[in-house]
């Protein structure tokens, strides 16, 4: 959330994980948030560095230290989630890293998100974000599940007021900063029930298939 030109609670987190993993970065959906070296959006009223989609990415193989992939999942076309996570892995040096966060399927949270509504985008349980993870050649580091009710209400805000007055106006309004701020304090505190799931990923070279033992892993 950008609050009055603060980064707080889901991007503040994104931000900082971003941060400590060292070198070349790459932002696949970015918007209009830059966190990387390189941001790509397929829209190009967000006014990226380079327009494009996470199925064809227009780099060679093995060039980025770290690789985000933030609250972009959900809204690709259902079971496409491979061919993305292995565009994403190409572009990954063998020694990268991949960020990633996606919505927490959480009843209460799914039902008050307006994307669900509008955009039609699919929340993930932690168990079915680790299988596709493990599945699709990606080694899960670390993950961690964080947020609550008042990032939900600042995505209502934001829909309903923020969004149709920066389309008015012509550029983006920052959210309340005290909702901001209430926010990020929930973002500060894990908890299984959270708003969102991060993960920090690192590749897993050989087969893409999913064997017994990553089965395991997975359901852990």
């Amino acid at each position: 959330m950008l609050s009055r030109g603060r980064t707080l609670g889901r991007l503040r987190v994104i931000d900082e994980l971003a941060r400590s993993n060292d070198g070349f970065s790459l932002s696949v959906g970015s918007k209009s948030t830059k966190l990387a070296d390189v941001n790509v959006d397929p829209n190009k009223e967000a006014r990226p560095d380079i327009v494009a989609t996470v199925f064809h990415l227009p780099f060679g193989s093995e060039l980025f230290d770290t690789v985000l992939f933030t609250d972009v999942l959900q809204y690709l076309p259902v079971n496409t989630e491979a061919l993305a996570l292995f565009e994403l892995k190409r572009c990954s040096k063998r020694t990268g890293r991949l960020i990633l966060s996606v919505p927490n399927a959480i009843a209460i949270f799914t039902l008050l998100d307006p994307d669900r509504w509008l955009l039609g985008n699919h929340p993930y349980t932690v168990e079915r974000i680790r299988r596709i993870l493990v599945g699709n050649g990606w080694r899960v580091e670390l993950l961690t599940v964080s947020g609550g009710i008042w990032e939900a209400i600042g995505l209502l805000i934001y829909y309903f007021i923020g969004y149709p007055l920066s389309r008015i106006i012509g550029r983006q309004v920052p959210g309340p900063l005290k909702l901001g701020e209430m926010a990020d304090t929930q973002y500060r505190e894990a908890s299984n029930t959270g708003y969102t799931i991060f993960i920090v990923c690192s590749r897993k070279e050989g087969s893409n298939l999913l064997n017994s033992e990553d089965m395991e892993k997975a359901d852990c």
